[in-house]
């Protein structure tokens, strides 16, 4: 069993560095799990006192990293899941972060067996005060995921929606929703399909509804358009909130698959080869 990439690309660094850091603001832990031309991690657990949402991403690896090898333990496995702590994970990948005198050149991490399993972070970097690279060393405790528990690490299936709306900016919502959770326990999204979404938020005292129009939306390949002309779906207000709260990344487009009375998906397309999903389940109102 093997495992080493490396990453060079300035940007591509930092958008990793924030991948990591907004999977330790949603939980605990984070399993990684290395296939031949992908990598995923995947979060699902309570955080606080409410329970984190549904997130993973997904990076096609020979687009992110020019070097990138996996062995799985056998040849019939397509392959390596690892557990660890996102925390730690995190504060692995601080290196990649912009700002300061250091200069990161490039980024490898290496599954290795030191004392125990554990993912190994190199950041190599420069500095104003010395001429020659150093190479800063995080050695990062992972727990190895045998191939009879993966069913339990399976990665979720984008639901099927009515509607995909496309939100050109989030910096509205990710503060409305802020102050809503404050208001709701539940939040509404609903959309139609001339491309509005209204966000419901109802109270003993109020029901406040906020009106998103004009948006770019695409219609489910298992619907027909001529029959579908809204949906909608309640979901937990608080929950949403820290997925919002927790984004690390500059992006502000997003996707919003509502299917009706089940699930909102969400998505953010990092780049064209990496892309994060969430999912919110309905909740009973």
């Amino acid at each position: 069993m093997k495992f080493r990439a490396q990453i060079q690309d300035a940007l591509y660094m930092r958008e990793f560095q924030g991948i990591i850091a907004t999977l330790s603001k949603l939980a605990k832990d984070c399993v990684m799990i290395l296939g031949r031309e992908r990598l995923h991690f995947i979060v699902n657990e309570e955080h606080s006192s409410t329970s984190a949402p549904l997130v993973w991403i997904t990076i096609a690896a020979r687009d992110y990293f020019p070097e990138y090898k996996m062995t799985p333990a056998r040849d019939d496995q397509e392959f390596i899941v690892l557990a660890m702590s996102a925390s730690h994970l995190n504060r692995a990948f601080a290196a990649l972060r912009s700002g300061g005198s250091s200069t990161v050149l490039s980024c490898k991490m290496k599954l290795q067996m030191i004392q125990f399993p554990c993912l190994s972070v190199i950041a190599t970097v420069t500095s104003p005060s010395s001429a020659e690279p150093r190479e800063v060393v995080h050695d990062v405790p992972v727990a190895i995921i045998p191939a009879s528990d993966w069913s339990a690490y399976m990665l979720p299936k984008v639901p099927s929606a009515q509607f995909v709306l496309c939100l050109s900016s989030m910096r509205l919502l990710r503060s409305l929703i802020d102050k809503l959770k404050n208001i709701s326990p539940n939040l509404v999204f609903h959309g139609s399909a001339a491309g509005e979404l209204n966000l419901v938020a109802e109270s003993d005292m109020a029901t406040i509804t906020t009106r998103f129009k004009r948006l770019l939306q695409s219609m489910a390949a298992t619907e027909t358009p001529s029959t579908v002309t809204e949906s909608s779906c309640s979901v937990d207000s608080r929950k949403t909130s820290a997925f919002f709260n927790a984004l690390q990344l500059p992006n502000e487009e997003l996707n919003i698959g509502i299917d009706n009375e089940h699930c909102i998906h969400l998505q953010l397309d990092i780049r064209e080869n990496v892309i994060l999903h969430s999912i919110l389940p309905a909740v009973c109102i």
